[in-house]
C-alpha cells in the first residue's frame, strides 16, 4: 500500500471508529433515556447530578418526616373534637342534674352516664397511631392514662413535646403532652369529671354546681389545645408545600443534566448510521484498489 494509501486508509479507520462510537452512543441513550450515565460522559454535569440526587433523597426524608408528624397531628385534632364533644354533653348532664327537679335517683342514673363519658375521655386520651401513644410526650411507647382507685386518673407520660427535622436546621414540633391537654393549667379534667361523679351520687347539689365552672374550664382548655394542633398542622403543610416545590425544582435539575433529548439522540444515531455505512464503502473501495495494485 503506498504512503498516500495508507494515510487514506488511516483516516476513514478514524472516521468510521468515531462514527460508530458515536451511533452507539446515540443507541445508549435512546435506550437508557439518559444523556449522562457515568463521569466520562460528562464530568461537570454528572457531578452535579450526584448533589442534586443527594439533595432529593435529603428532601424526601423531610417530606417523610412531615408525613409522619402530620398522621399524628390529624389524629390529635380529631381525638381533641371527642373530647369537646363529651365534655358537652357532661355539662348538659350537670345542668340537668343541678335543677330542683332531678331527685337523687336521678343524679345517679345519670352519674352512670357520666362514669361511661369519662371512660371514653380516658380511650381518648389514649390515642395512638401505629402503636405510639400521641398524648404522652416523648413516652410513646407507654399508656398514658390509666384509672386507678374509683374514678381516679393517672398520667404516666412527660411534660416534653416531641419535633421533627424539616430542612437542615429547622424543627417543627408534632406532639402536645397529655399532662398540658388534661391535666393542665387551668384544671385536671379528669379530676374534675371525678368530683362530679362523687356529688352525683351523693346527690350533693353544690358539688354538682360547682362541676359547671370546672367543665367551662375543661372546655377552654381543651379549646386552646386544638388551637395549637391546628397551629402545628398548618405549618406542617406550609413546610411540606415548600420542599414539594424543591423536590419539583431539583427534579428539572436532574432531568436537564441527566436526561437524554430523544428526537436529537435519534437524529444523530440516523446520521451516524449514514456516516458509517459512506464510511465502510469508501472503506472497502481503497481497500479492494490497494488489493488490485498490489497482486498487479
Amino acid at each position: 500500500m503506498r504512503v498516500a494509501d495508507h494515510q487514506i486508509y488511516q483516516t476513514l479507520l478514524g472516521n468510521l471508529q468515531r462514527s460508530r462510537s458515536q451511533m452507539l452512543e446515540a443507541q445508549e441513550q435512546i435506550s437508557s433515556q439518559k444523556k449522562v450515565q457515568r463521569p466520562s460522559d460528562d464530568p461537570r454535569a454528572f457531578g452535579q447530578i450526584v448533589l442534586d440526587k443527594s439533595a432529593l433523597s435529603q428532601t424526601d426524608q423531610w417530606v417523610r418526616n412531615i408525613e409522619f408528624g402530620q398522621a399524628r397531628v390529624d389524629a390529635a385534632d380529631q381525638a381533641l373534637g371527642q373530647v369537646q364533644d363529651l365534655i358537652t354533653r357532661i355539662r348538659e348532664l350537670t345542668i340537668q342534674a343541678s335543677s330542683d327537679t332531678t331527685s337523687a335517683q336521678g343524679r345517679t342514673a345519670i352519674a352512670q352516664e357520666v362514669r361511661q363519658l369519662h371512660r371514653q375521655l380516658v380511650h381518648l386520651a389514649n390515642t395512638e397511631v401505629a402503636g405510639q401513644a400521641i398524648f404522652a410526650g416523648t413516652k410513646t411507647d407507654v399508656r398514658p392514662f390509666a384509672v386507678t382507685s374509683g374514678d381516679t386518673v393517672a398520667y404516666s407520660g412527660n411534660s416534653e413535646t416531641q419535633s421533627i427535622a424539616v430542612s437542615e436546621n429547622q424543627t417543627v414540633q408534632i406532639l402536645v403532652p397529655g399532662s398540658s391537654i388534661f391535666t393542665g393549667s387551668s384544671t385536671n379534667i379528669f379530676d374534675s369529671v371525678r368530683d362530679l361523679l362523687t356529688a352525683l351520687e351523693g346527690n350533693n347539689r353544690t358539688g354538682i354546681e360547682a362541676a359547671i365552672g370546672n367543665l367551662d374550664l375543661a372546655t377552654a382548655q381543651i379549646s386552646d389545645a386544638q388551637g395549637t394542633i391546628g397551629g402545628l398542622a398548618n405549618r406542617l403543610q406550609v413546610t411540606k408545600d415548600g420542599l414539594d416545590t424543591a423536590k419539583l425544582t431539583i427534579s428539572r435539575a436532574i432531568s436537564e443534566n441527566q436526561d437524554a433529548d430523544l428526537a436529537t439522540a435519534i437524529t444523530q444515531l440516523r446520521l451516524q448510521e449514514v456516516a458509517v455505512d459512506a464510511a465502510s464503502q469508501a472503506f472497502t473501495r481503497i481497500f479492494d484498489q490497494s488489493l488490485l495494485n498490489y497482486l498487479r
